[in-house]
């Protein structure tokens, strides 16, 4: 059955290192809470049809359900203590789902726009934003040849963030968000103050703090 339906297709942000960090056991914990999160997140007619790893997919009837769903996604992950952030892409169009698999062009565009998001950001295609009741929600972020598809060019939205203060900093080395109010573990360098989730992780960065800077950086 093919159907035209709003997907997002959504990462956590930093999963390889924190499991390079910190090992299997708390990747299992990190992905069963993100599950627990995305249950909590749908709105509507928005439903989880897919999850592989630390990925969700995610289907609904009209972008304005997908919306709240994105948004609700983006501010419970952001609203953890050590815990990562989500990146995730946006489209509508023709999907065929057969034994709860999906096929078309739509997830693929979704998947390429997922991943040019950064942590923490929401981006969808023109489609998905001429469909909002609101489409004030986005702001354009330019245009951009995603990767082995036949159209040249998409113009890109962001979702724009709730104004409320996330008062969080990344952990360099597991790339968690820490909420500085609770921040027990720093290490200042250069001047600049780093906030780690706990003393594995600051060790590792005493020890070697530039590969992780460089790392962040191109994070």
């Amino acid at each position: 059955m093919e159907k035209d339906l709003a997907i997002l297709l959504a990462d956590l942000s930093g999963y390889t290192a924190m499991t390079d960090a910190h090992g299997g056991a708390s990747a299992s914990r990190i992905v069963n809470k993100y599950m627990q999160l995305v249950n909590n997140a749908l709105y509507g007619s928005s439903k989880v049809v897919q999850r592989i790893g630390d990925q969700v997919v995610i289907i609904a009837d009209t972008a304005d359900d997908m919306v709240i769903t994105a948004q609700n996604l983006n501010s419970l992950t952001l609203e953890e203590h050590h815990f990562l952030s989500i990146h995730a892409g946006l489209h509508y169009g023709p999907i065929f789902i057969e034994n709860d698999n999906l096929f078309g062009s739509t997830i693929n565009v979704a998947a390429r726009i997922m991943n040019l998001a950064t942590r923490g950001q929401v981006l969808c295609s023109s489609q998905f934003k001429t469909l909002l009741t609101d489409p004030t929600k986005f702001k354009s972020v330019g245009s951009y040849s995603l990767k082995n598809l036949m159209m040249e060019e998409f113009e890109l939205h962001e979702l724009l963030q709730d104004q409320q203060s996330h008062s969080s900093h990344i952990d360099p080395v597991c790339h968690m968000h820490i909420d500085a109010s609770k921040s027990e573990f720093t290490n200042i360098l250069d001047g600049m103050t780093y906030h780690f989730c706990g003393p594995h992780c600051r060790s590792l960065f005493k020890d070697s703090p530039i590969s992780f800077i460089d790392h962040e950086k191109h994070a």
